[in-house]
């Protein structure tokens, strides 16, 4: 079960990714892995505190503590209905230049 904890706005680089993802051209797979790389490392940065959030706001998951599972939802004009649904991406700090270009190759 997923629960809404919160949103991101991006920023034009965000809206770029968005769009080549939503035309599915030939460079949407590097798009949206770089979504989810810049996903999984704004969630990084700030990890337990997000989680302690979390978990006042919905208690039943205490139990789950240290094991949540996080996804993100995109919202830009253009997506179909599989683009839309629930991608769970990994919590992941992201070092630098290298680490950038890494993830966006899906590694």
């Amino acid at each position: 079960m997923w629960y809404p904890c919160g949103s991101f706005k991006g920023d034009e680089k965000s809206a770029a990714l968005c769009k080549n993802y939503a035309d599915d051209g030939l460079l949407a797979g590097i798009s949206k892995n770089q979504l989810d790389a810049g996903v999984g490392g704004s969630l990084a940065r700030d990890g337990a505190r997000l989680e302690e959030t979390i978990i006042r706001g919905y208690p039943q998951l205490r139990k789950d503590k240290g094991q949540l599972e996080y996804g993100y939802k995109l919202s830009y004009p253009g997506l179909s209905k599989e683009q839309e649904k629930v991608w769970v991406v990994e919590v992941k700090e992201q070092k630098g230049f290298f680490d950038g270009i890494k993830s966006a190759f899906g590694g």
